[in-house]
């Protein structure tokens, strides 16, 4: 296949990548701010949020290890399918213990989806393309996060949950038409020969990069299951919320743009400003009490995420060879869940026990943790 065949299939791909991700995304971020209207404490948003990615974690590794071993966009198919089922039951829970359940399965289809997606993203790229190609693969998804929370503000606001939740998995469900039509019938990726020769201890190299991970994860678990109901707790409405949610990942989606130039400028200085951008936003969202006072340090987290996570994407990516891309990215993914399990399990449970500006301090340290491993990450030969 001529390289200009793999970039149309790749913007087919970018396009499912937006529709999925909005659907998925926006109930991810929204999800908190329901739970807290039907009386969810911070420990419940907490352990909500740490079920999703307690599955979200396993699923990751098992889907990278069938990407290797299975073909790919038959698989990506039937992933995003399990999206829109999530998304269309959730119009029937009503209690907290109902969304913990379905959080799981929120957690199943995010995990195997963007293993999935980044995986395909990755291989059907030529090569010499490769930090381009990524480079709209974030923005694909994160269109989807800055649009999707809004959006899905007002339509919840105006019209219910139920109705919500009904449309995020319609976006899902043309997402669905696109791939069966446009990409499943023009390219096959399946590992043929090297299934036996894909172990693991390969990646070793890569473990820094993977280590480094986790502070930011811990942080992002934080943004994500704790940050949006406690907006809710101070009184902000559901549009309000979406509102600010789709500023700060739309800062992400505007960094992302510029991940080429982040790359070029180096991996430790592009790091090291992540953190410290991350470390002043909890500092800052310790005080917030209306819009633009969570408004602020939210944006400061859209600039220091969205450094973070084209930058260590890429980095993983170019260093894995490509019969491993899906288990690199599988472990990628996990490490991105096991940061948001525990991230809102203990943050809750700390919230409620202290209060949040004390997590938030807590968070401000958490963040400066890249720091360092970021620095021995730099510093190892490449493998």
């Amino acid at each position: 296949m001529d390289d200009a065949e793999r970039r149309s299939i790749l913007w087919v791909l970018y396009v499912t990548i937006f529709l999925t991700s909005t659907g998925l995304g926006t109930t991810t971020f929204l999800l908190p701010v329901y739970a807290e209207t039907l009386g969810a404490s911070y420990t419940d948003l907490g352990l909500i949020g740490a079920v999703g990615n307690v599955i979200y974690t396993a699923l990751t590794l098992v889907s990278g290890y069938l990407l290797d071993r299975f073909e790919k966009v038959t698989l990506y198919l039937v992933f995003t399918g399990t999206g829109m089922v999530t998304m269309a039951l959730f119009a029937f829970v009503s209690t907290i213990p109902q969304i913990m359940i379905l959080r799981g399965l929120l957690g199943l289809a995010s995990g195997t989806f963007w293993v999935a997606a980044s995986t395909l993203t990755a291989q059907i790229s030529p090569r010499e393309e490769l930090t381009q190609s990524l480079a709209r693969y974030n923005l694909a998804w994160i269109s989807g996060f800055t649009v999707g929370p809004y959006v899905g503000g007002l339509v919840s606001s105006a019209y219910g949950y139920d109705l919500f939740f009904y449309s995020q998995a319609g976006l899902i469900a043309v997402s669905i038409v696109l791939v069966f039509t446009r990409m499943r019938s023009r390219i096959e990726l399946l590992n043929v020969s090297s299934h036996e020769r894909a172990t693991l201890s390969e990646l070793l190299p890569l473990s820094l990069a993977y280590i480094t991970l986790i502070p930011f994860t811990l942080v992002l678990g934080i943004y994500m299951a704790i940050i949006p109901g406690h907006m809710k707790v101070v009184g902000l409405s559901a549009s309000i919320i979406g509102l600010l949610l789709t500023i700060t990942n739309g800062t992400r989606g505007l960094v992302f743009l510029n991940i080429q130039r982040l790359v070029t400028w180096g991996t430790w200085k592009s790091m090291l400003t992540a953190s410290l951008f991350m470390g002043a936003s909890m500092f800052l969202v310790r005080t917030g009490n209306n819009a633009l006072t969570f408004g602020v340090p939210l944006i400061f987290y859209g600039i220091g995420s969205g450094i973070m996570t084209p930058v260590a994407m890429d980095f993983i990516s170019k260093r894995t060879p490509e019969r491993l891309l899906g288990t690199a990215m599988g472990v990628h993914e996990a490490i991105y869940g096991i940061g948001m399990c525990f991230g809102p399990l203990i943050g809750g449970a700390i919230a409620d026990s202290y209060s949040a500006f004390t997590l938030y301090t807590i968070l401000v340290g958490v963040a400066f943790l890249i720091i360092p491993f970021a620095y021995l990450m730099t510093r190892e030969p490449k493998p």
